[in-house]
């Protein structure tokens, strides 16, 4: 067959609006994409892309998104039309209307109007105006994968299927007269006949009972259409399509009524109004914003939005983050082209320092200036695990800006790139760098080497701690500069933690989208400087205009957006939480980054072997229980053997069958059946398999044979700090197997490792923060919590306590702080949903004032859109205002709880601070390596360990004052699991 001819401008094209929603929606139903609140943004998410990907791609001259407008005629002509499709549960009915309401909100900003026709589907509306485009002379692309759109294929017509994109993508696929017969096996006038034999199921037209595609083809082929056919059912020789046609005949002209698409709608072509225009770039950055389209946000050009301000009204603050400045929002500055091809600020004047005379000159003007911003250019270890681990980093430039619009840069390690760069020239994915290198370039200019006599001035002033310096992520430039023998000092500001101390629920803090959002500037990408994937070019192979530039941009704009977040801090009283706890706090995780923490290699090697032979002991079981070996690790065949085979029950379902995620597993297990209890144990094998004992041997770092974890300040809404590369807070340590892991980390030779624990400081906190006299005096009485309270609730002395009362107040104190409420409850305790709300409601008569703390943290939580932790630290709770319910009730069990974790969180970091420092002032050799949510693991030399405890108990307990005492549990071994025990 010839190539297809494809659709010539001037083009039409129509968007059947629901069919893609529907997608999107369906596509990620068992993994919603989801904001920081809790909105599903699943279908703006595959809109938006869509979207993206239809107007680059094709650039259409008009353009229309169609949707149905309820009820239509069909509906009344059968009333069981469309009647099999299974009804969404009220929660995922609330996530697709908002879904469908951010759609709406996309196509406003992109000006793409919606037409509707009442009384009539989308389809009927799409094959008006396609037969109206098609009269006035332009061709018409209908955007679908349904296959009732083959009938309106025509001279003029195409179907265009947009496909997917994701890891399972499907290119997108034209269909026009040279192969509309191709998908159906009849020719687009006969579709309708063929779609009336067949019938629809997912529209629940009935079609005509026996008569298959193959049959529908062959009666197509040999009469025609469907009136002939009916007309001459009576002389078809095969008995089956034959009585079937005779009985059901009053079926098939019913659905060839329903199936066929009206082209007499009363609609109109307004080519004016289906014109395509650029879209309103501050109407769609502030909705990408809003959903936190971090990707998509930076291919929207035009005016800035700043985050939206939080406003006062009569009833308190609205719900919001703080907005990046007052008066009018700044549109993006000018920008002007650089000679290096990186585009620059157009009032940025970037230097480059190749002589030592110059490096003096701009060390004369840092101590000129009240502060400095700096940044680091690196190149990693081609061989480490992580590519931006600043563990396994080389220093290659530094930048320094003194001022907005004034930056500096110091090459030190640039060379010349002798054949890669050319490789890189032909693929074209080079970036700006790699269309620029060329074998007769010459060698670049460096400053002398870093560590050199000449830079001793440099390495001074970056250690001295008059003078202030600001960055963007400090603690990764930290560690650089310690790997180059500096320890830097003088941070003052750090613009990442200003931005996660003014809204910590957003996704991102990268300086990029700041830059964006802030400054409505759009920064230059390392992978349009370097290039990406096998091509991309290391940055000492950057030619150095082109990484001045760069590096320059960094810091200018650093130093530009400290001006605007340092006042919102301050209106906001945030400054001093900055200050006396964020920014110290680099310093200290660096450390603790850097001095990393041994583990015993041939104990892992032990275990690996230990934990395959637990782990094929598990398989057997399985097997056994089920009666036959299949592959355990495959869904749709564990699901064969849990509900086809055994019978068990269906606890919840997903889009492709029953699910057998792990509360499926858990509630079947608590149910008493065997084989889900297994099941669970070989996951929890397997996990740890591959996340520990697999990994963590091959993250040892080469230089000094220890592990380093990267910790995280800007993740955790809560304001906890989190671990990555690799996450050892997560190792689990109630479990035999979990210990074992925990086992294998251990201080150097002939030292020890401590651990010190704040005992039960969630409780503590809450007992201090709702002043609940019970509460306040059980712990004030010292001894086991649990069981003071557990004598409160059951109204018994303390010595008749039993071990299951204790229990069960254990469990409710955690469940109250986490807002469980009483199904969650009976879960645990394996009561009935009565018992456990009588539990709840005895537990809070006993603790009124508990009670009444959580619902006044509600309650102001509506008022001011946010709550505080004890050290003034927020947690906006946008979720609140939903109109969607489960997401308010996340809100008000998020603003119960966040005062409890936040102050939880606040204190381990004042802990560690206060520790840092009077390690440091006591000049003991003791170093602190791990922080384990409220645990804290140090390495200390045997004759340390009196001098050690007393400072940190006295630093832990001493770093807030509470209404109840703050107790450290401590203990000294020669791992961790002997000295956690």
């Amino acid at each position: 067959m010839a190539d297809l001819t494809r659709p010539q401008a001037p083009r039409l094209f129509l968007i059947d609006g629901y069919a893609l929603i529907y997608r999107a929606f369906f596509a990620l139903l068992q993994r919603p994409l989801s904001t920081s609140r809790g909105e599903n943004t699943s279908i703006a998410w595959g809109v938006a892309n869509f979207l993206k990907r239809l107007l680059s791609t094709h650039q259409p001259e008009l353009l229309a998104w169609v949707h149905d407008s309820g009820a239509t005629f069909r509906d009344e002509l059968y009333p069981d039309y469309k009647a099999t499709r299974e009804k969404l549960a009220d929660d995922l009915q609330a996530d697709f209307d908002q879904g469908l309401e951010r759609v709406l909100q996309l196509l406003a900003a992109y000006g793409i109007p919606v037409l509707t026709a009442e009384g009539f589907e989308a389809d009927d509306v799409i094959g008006t105006m396609a037969r109206k485009g098609v009269e006035a002379g332009y061709s018409v692309v209908i955007v679908s994968g349904d296959k009732d759109f083959q009938q309106l294929v025509r001279p003029g017509v195409w179907l265009l299927n947009p496909g997917r994109g994701g890891p399972a993508s499907v290119e997108e696929s034209w269909v026009g007269m040279e192969n509309a017969s191709v998908r159906l096996g009849v020719p687009p006038e006969r579709v309708i006949d063929y779609l009336a034999l067949v019938g629809d199921s997912s529209d629940n037209v009935p079609g005509v009972k026996g008569i298959g595609e193959k049959g529908a083809i062959e009666l197509i082929t040999q009469y025609g259409p469907l009136e002939n056919i009916l007309a001459h059912a009576s002389e078809i020789t095969k008995k089956r399509p034959r009585e079937a046609l005779l009985q059901y005949e009053a079926e098939a002209r019913l659905s060839k009524q329903l199936v066929t698409i009206h082209c007499d709608v009363p609609v109109e072509l307004d080519p004016q109004q289906l014109h395509v225009n650029a879209p309103d770039a501050d109407a769609l950055r502030a909705l990408y914003l809003e959903l936190e389209f971090t990707s998509l946000l930076k291919d929207v050009g035009g005016v800035a939005v700043a985050p939206p301000v939080a406003t006062t009204t009569a009833a308190g603050p609205d719900v919001a983050a703080p907005e990046p400045h007052a008066g009018a929002r700044p549109a993006a500055p000018p920008v002007r082209e650089s000679t290096s091809g990186v585009p620059v600020l157009a009032d940025a004047r970037y230097t480059t320092v190749e002589t030592v005379d110059a490096l003096t000159m701009v060390l004369q003007r840092v101590r000129d200036v009240p502060y400095i911003a700096i940044d680091t250019e690196t190149v990693c270890d081609p061989d480490a695990p992580n590519p931006v681990d600043a563990m396994r980093a080389t220093l290659v430039g530094l930048s320094i800006a003194v001022a907005p619009g004034e930056g500096y840069y110091l090459p030190f390690r640039h060379r010349r790139d002798d054949g890669g760069g050319n490789l890189a020239l032909l693929s074209g994915d080079a970036g700006i760098a790699g269309r620029r290198i060329n074998a007769g370039a010459p060698e670049p200019v460096n400053l002398p080497p870093f560590d050199s006599a000449p830079c001793a001035p440099l390495r001074a002033m970056l250690e001295d701690a008059a003078v202030k310096k600001i960055s963007q992520n400090a603690k990764y430039d930290m560690l650089v500069l310690r790997g180059a023998g500096v320890r830097l000092a003088g941070l003052e500001f750090d613009t990442m933690l200003a931005s996660y101390l003014l809204d910590p629920g957003r996704r991102s803090h990268g300086l990029d989208l700041l830059a964006l959002e802030y400054l409505g500037h759009t920064m230059t990408a390392y992978e349009q400087l370097c290039g990406k994937g096998k091509q991309q070019l290391g940055f000492d192979v950057v030619p150095v205009d082109a990484a001045r530039d760069y590096s320059c941009e960094d810091v200018d704009v650093t130093m530009r957006l400290r001006a605007l977040l340092q006042p919102q801090l301050e209106q906001h009283a945030m400054l001093p939480l900055l200050r006396d706890m964020e920014v110290p706090l680099v310093s200290v995780l660096a450390d603790m980054e850097y001095d990393g923490i041994a583990i015993n290699l041939p104990w892992f090697d032990s275990l690996k072997t230990r934990f395959a032979a637990e782990r094929a002991r598990v398989e057997q079981a399985i097997y056994s229980e089920a009666g036959r070996e299949f592959n355990i690790n495959s869904n749709p065949q564990l699901r064969t053997v849990l509900f086809d085979e055994l019978g068990l029950p269906v606890k919840k379902k997903t889009a492709t069958g029953p699910s057998t995620d792990a509360s499926v597993l858990q509630e079947l297990a608590e149910e008493g059946h065997v084989l889900p209890t297994l099941l669970m144990e070989y996951r929890e094998i397997f996990k740890l398999e591959g996340t520990y004992i697999d990994a963590l041997p091959r993250l040892v770092h080469p230089r000094d044979h220890r592990l380093h974890t990267s910790y995280n300040q800007t993740v955790a809404a809560t304001g906890r700090l989190s671990s990555s590369d690799p996450n050892l807070q997560n190792i689990p340590s109630r479990r035999e197997l979990g210990r074992e892991i925990r086992r294998g980390f251990v201080p150097r030779t002939g030292w020890r490792l401590l651990s010190a624990d704040y005992s039960q400081i969630e409780l503590r906190l809450l007992a201090h923060l709702s002043g609940d006299p019970a509460f306040v005096s059980a712990f004030r009485a010292g001894g086991d919590i649990h069981k003071q309270t557990a004598a409160i609730i059951f109204g018994v002395p303390v010595t008749d306590v039993t071990g299951e009362m204790r229990a069960r107040a254990k469990t409710i104190n955690f469940a109250t702080i986490y807002g469980q409420g009483a199904h969650a409850l009976s879960r645990q305790l394996r009561i009935s949903n009565a018992e456990a709300k009588a539990f709840i409601d005895t537990y809070f008569e006993r603790f009124a004032g508990v009670k009444a703390f959580l619902d006044q943290c509600v309650v102001e939580a509506r008022q001011k859109g946010y709550v505080e932790t004890l050290f003034k630290r927020r947690r906006y709770i946008p979720e609140l205002k939903e109109r969607n319910f489960n997401i308010r009730a996340f809100g008000e069990r998020v603003a119960a709880n966040a005062p409890i974790q936040g102050s939880a969180a606040d204190l381990i970091k004042m802990a560690m601070i206060r520790v840092h420092e009077a390690l440091a002032r006591e000049q003991l050799a003791a170093r602190m390596l791990l922080q384990v949510h409220d645990e804290l693991v140090f390495e200390l030399p045997p004759e340390e360990e009196a001098a050690l405890s007393a400072l940190v108990k006295r630093e832990m307990e001493g770093a807030a004052k509470l209404d109840v005492p703050l107790l450290v549990e401590m203990g000294i071994g020669t791992d961790w699991v002997t000295a956690k025990s």
